[in-house]
């Protein structure tokens, strides 16, 4: 499966997985540390056309990441 398949793949079941879960808003809540992890799966998230709400949860972690995540956040 080629990269824009599988974003195409994954984008599709969080879409349906939201319609099928949730009351009728289709939001999406995503948890922000500044890593890569949450980066990519908030962007995931953004494509889908849900309403996606993010929220910077720094752990114990260099000041760097915090503010990495922050800017994503404004991203």
């Amino acid at each position: 499966m080629n990269v824009s398949d599988r974003i195409s793949h994954i984008t599709n079941w969080i879409s349906n997985y939201a319609k099928s879960n949730s009351n009728k808003t289709f939001e999406l809540v995503v948890g922000i540390s500044g890593g890569i992890d949450s980066a990519v799966t908030s962007t995931l998230c953004a494509m889908t056309g849900c309403k996606t709400i993010v929220v910077t949860m720094p752990i114990y972690q260099n000041l760097t990441e915090t503010n990495r995540g922050m800017e994503h956040c404004s991203w």
